[in-house]
């Protein structure tokens, strides 16, 4: 198997080798001017190679072409360290050193030629033959083909809950039996056994969560910070209920030290009843950290801990109970397998046809009971059709379970299913183990950073350009449906991944994969003492590496000299300071990814050295949060750059020189950003546009030249601003997807009604009056904001006809009236609502069969409503509750008007009944 990895990712390196050398033969058409023959020769040949690379797949068995394969992929890089140096070399050259800097060039081809002449001469002994264009068709183009069954749903997680009924009753009787003092419930067991799912099965449970008054979940790891395990549970329990107060609390929590921040926690817990996870805790060293935050607070207060350290219970210095997930038995294994493999039937069954109901019965069995290898299997077992395919999973399944240990034999189970992926697939599932465990990764991230590696290329259906972030998105849907990477978040649309996130045994598999290959590696920087901790010898010779930064690490950057000398990306998590990046080193000459992720801590404001320009190859820059005060006129340099994320980085100044970047398809600035000087018209590629003020669109007429903008954030001045940007082509274009927009209180939107003709806009979020009302509205919203619009009509009437509408916060003064109407049938899609800040509304009046979808009802600041409509207990697929309310409705909810609402309704189902009772979250502000 580590064979077929070797070819694949062969086969990965030489295809992008060869677009790239297409892409500089067109972008640096002037300085290889000279050798754009040779270039272009080379560029063919390695072509030629990629056919022959697929029928050596079927060859591995002998160590030379084993061997050929690995001098296949090493010739790719070389060619194009080799043609990049020369590129950042020659543009800083003069007439007296470009002659020197061509003629070594042209001595570096003439050798790789040679070496290109003796690996097809070594081709031909082993009797490897080129595949046809036929059989060598894209993963992309195959997979459109087949039928996709991928099922968005996140409630799947159900189908996960196989032989937990004693376990979750054993935990449930932990976590609300009442001890005086603060005590710690542990969920213990190996890898992959189902610790988190049997913790938030129990969690989410809304008669457990009642008896706390407030509950926060949060992920540790093998690589924790205190500071933010500490910011997580603070924002969780209590500081920020709106999404303003969230964000002020973070900006607060940024500011504090740590010592500060366990005192905060310690006065918000002493006086409530609290439960808090700590998710995947590897050490006693995590709790230690801290432990101080945690009071005993009221009785009955618990912690919860996953963990694979059994040890770690012995060390506590507090009460504590332990209990484990089960594994399965033979009959529970197969039922968790069908789950996996086969859809839901009408029945409500996941049905296995006859032909492979034994086959995977002993598949299942060699599972050994661990719900996680069974889950991968069963992705994998997704994607094959017929009992001939089966049996080959079969048959490679019981060539690699030839080890004793049960860990040694999920984790071959679980490398069966990376073997089994697609070439195309595979540096897209090993780029995703870069990231820190149990990190949640944005999507959009992750793909403007696969865009920027050079994984995708453009592919086109007839001759309509398919957008490749959409390709992208197709290729994280793959790993999701083959449960290898899993959703953690959906996004407005309820269908689309907002985060996903990967398995901490899966991202092992990644790395480690990774490693053999020399793919990407991982660097775990420590204490002075102890600067680097490598995950693997990969570390210093792998051209991606992703560094987690430590705390207390001085600023000398030792790091840097075990690095590659043509490192290619640098991924930093929790970097606290940009002077630990020294960006004149040569080892960044050639990177095309740099993304800097700071810590949450507080960032001194300083400014961008001006080396950043020298690399010249970047597609990719991040510096969110990186407290950068101004970016350096050399960022022109940047002709390659794709991605620019300088958001939280509160009133930069971006140069004017940033138009000359014509490739840039992402511009990610600050709401404050200063970019009077940037001529946004030159930027013709630009598809996210996110924040720029209307007059920087106005001028110059971008609002006209930029027809691409699929997410857009702009902040008018004045009517006249926006009435000129929404009937320009930047909106009207038919692209537009996301569309963000802020007026000043003292002034209004006049018209909206071109925004009736954006039907791909499902995202919109306006802030500012609307005195025209909302009959402008797009058919296929699926999420809608609106802030200030102090609307004067009932806007239910018009929102309520919304189709796909999953999504409405109708937030502070954006209505004005008194009285609320949700009519029958209205509202069929809306799964969250969030009414904040109606003052003047009494009445909410709502009909039978309205918002069926209903899950989430947030209610605050909505002073003078008399009474939540009782025909909102109509509504049985309301999850959650939440009422921030004055005393006064308080006390009716809680009062007589509440009980004769239940007497009412006594014919309910009983489990029905209580169970809307319980979901009900209260909090009164008493005046």
């Amino acid at each position: 198997m580590a064979e077929v990895l070797v070819l694949k990712l062969a086969e990965c390196v030489v295809s992008e080798t060869v677009t790239r050398l297409a892409d500089l033969l067109i972008q640096e058409a002037v300085s290889l001017s000279t050798v754009k023959d040779d270039v272009g020769r080379l560029k063919d040949e390695l072509a030629r190679m990629f056919s022959f690379l697929r029928d050596a797949d079927t060859k591995q068995e002998n160590d030379l072409v084993r061997t050929w394969i690995q001098q296949v992929t090493n010739l790719a890089h070389d060619i194009e360290d080799v043609i990049e140096i020369f590129i950042s070399k020659v543009k800083s050259s003069n007439f007296i050193t470009k002659p020197v800097l061509l003629h070594n060039l042209r001595n570096q081809i003439t050798l790789i030629q040679t070496r290109v002449k003796d690996i097809f001469d070594a081709q031909k002994n082993y009797g490897i033959q080129p595949k046809s264009a036929e059989q060598a068709r894209s993963f992309v183009a195959d997979r459109k083909q087949d039928a996709r069954r991928t099922d968005p749903d996140l409630d799947a997680d159900e189908d996960e809950f196989v032989n937990l009924e004693k376990s979750t009753k054993e935990l449930k009787a932990h976590l609300t039996r009442e001890e005086d003092e603060l005590s710690i419930v542990s969920v213990v067991g190996m890898g992959g056994l189902g610790k988190t799912t049997l913790a938030k099965r129990v969690y989410n449970q809304i008669d457990v969560k009642k008896r706390f008054d407030c509950c926060a979940w949060v992920f540790v790891s093998q690589q924790y910070q205190p500071r933010d395990i500490l910011s997580d549970i603070l924002l969780k329990v209590g500081w920020g209920k709106t999404i303003e107060e969230t964000r002020k609390a973070r900006e607060t929590l940024r500011q504090l030290e740590e010592r500060d921040m366990i005192s905060h926690l310690n006065q918000v817990l002493k006086e409530r009843r609290y439960l808090v996870v700590l998710d995947d805790i590897w050490d006693i060293g995590a709790w230690n950290s801290v432990r101080k935050a945690f009071p005993n607070g009221k009785k009955g207060s618990k912690v919860m801990f996953t963990t694979r350290n059994e040890g770690i219970t012995e060390l506590l210095d507090l009460h504590n109970v332990s209990t484990s997930p089960p594994f399965l038995d033979s009959e529970q294994s197969f039922e968790l397998l069908r789950k996996k493999a086969f859809q839901k039937g009408k029945d409500g069954n996941y049905s296995c046809p006859p032909e492979l109901d034994q086959l995977g019965r002993q598949m299942a069995d060699e599972c050994k009971g661990l719900p996680l290898a069974l889950v991968v299997l069963g992705g994998l077992l997704k994607m094959k059709k017929s009992a001939d395919e089966w049996s080959a999973v079969k048959k490679d399944l019981k060539s690699q379970l030839n080890k004793r240990g049960l860990k040694d034999r999920v984790d071959e189970i679980l490398a069966l299913s990376y073997y089994d992926l697609p070439y195309d697939l595979k540096p897209f599932f090993l780029y995703v183990g870069n990231f820190p465990e149990d990190r949640e990764i944005p999507k959009r991230k992750l793909i403007r950073l696969w865009l920027a590696e050079g994984f995708m290329t453009m592919p086109t259906s007839g001759n309509q350009a398919t957008p490749i972030e959409d390709v992208a998105e197709q290729f994280l849907e793959e790993l999701i449906d083959r449960n290898i990477v899993q959703v953690a978040k959906r996004d407005h649309t309820g269908v689309g991944v907002k985060t996903c996130r990967v398995h901490d045994l899966m991202r092992d598999l990644a790395q480690s994969k990774a490693k053999e290959d020399n793919f990407c590696g991982v660097m775990q920087l420590q204490h002075q003492m102890n600067p680097v901790t490598a995950s693997s010898s990969s570390s210093t010779t792998a051209r991606r590496i992703a560094v987690y930064f430590g705390s207390h690490l001085d600023h000398k950057a030792v790091w840097v000299s075990q690095l590659h000398p043509h490192l290619r990306s640098l991924l930093c998590f929790d970097i606290s300071a940009l002077s630990l990046l020294p960006l004149n080193k040569e080892q960044f000459e050639l990177l095309r990814v740099l993304e800097l992720g700071f810590s949450r801590g507080k960032n001194s404001k300083c400014k961008m050295s001006k080396k950043i320009g020298d690399l010249i190859h970047l597609k990719y820059l991040g510096l969110r949060a990186a407290g950068i005060s101004e970016l350096p006129s050399t960022i022109d340099k940047l002709q390659n750059l794709l991605t620019l994320d300088v958001r939280d980085n509160d009133g930069v100044i971006l140069p004017g020189e940033l138009s000359k970047l014509r490739r840039l398809i992402h511009l990610l600035m600050p709401l404050n950003a200063k970019a009077s000087h940037v001529r946004i018209d030159k930027l013709t590629s630009i598809e996210t546009l996110k924040f720029v003020e209307a007059a920087d669109l106005i001028g110059n007429d971008a609002k006209s030249t930029l027809v691409h903008v699929r997410n857009l954030g702009i902040q008018f001045k004045n009517s006249k601003e926006a009435e000129l940007i929404i009937n320009a082509p930047i909106v009207n274009s038919g692209r537009l997807r996301s569309l963000t927009m802020s007026m000043p209180q003292n002034d209004s939107f006049s018209s909206l009604q071109p925004l009736t003709d954006c039907t791909l806009l499902s995202k919109l979020d306006v802030t500012g009056k609307i005195p025209s009302g909302l009959q402008f509205l797009p058919p296929n919203l699926t999420k809608l904001v609106l802030e200030r619009s102090e609307l004067k009509q009932d806007p239910m009437k018009v929102l309520e006809k919304l189709q796909k509408l999953k999504f409405l916060r109708l937030g502070a003064l954006s209505y004005k009236g008194d009285k609320l109407v949700c009519s029958a049938e209205g509202f069929p899609s809306l799964e969250t609502l969030q009414l904040n800040g109606l003052f003047q509304v009494e009445e909410w009046r709502m009909e039978r069969s309205a918002m069926k979808s209903l899950k989430r009802l947030d209610i605050e600041g909505i002073p003078q409503l008399r009474m939540l409509p009782e025909e909102i207990l109509y509504v049985i697929t309301l999850q959650e509750l939440n009422v921030s309310m004055h005393q006064s409705f308080g006390d009716r909810l809680k009062g007589e008007d509440s009980y004769k609402l239940l007497i009412l309704y006594l014919d309910f189902q009983l489990l029905l009944l209580l169970k809307f009772v319980t979901e009900i979250k209260l909090h009164f502000d008493t005046l």
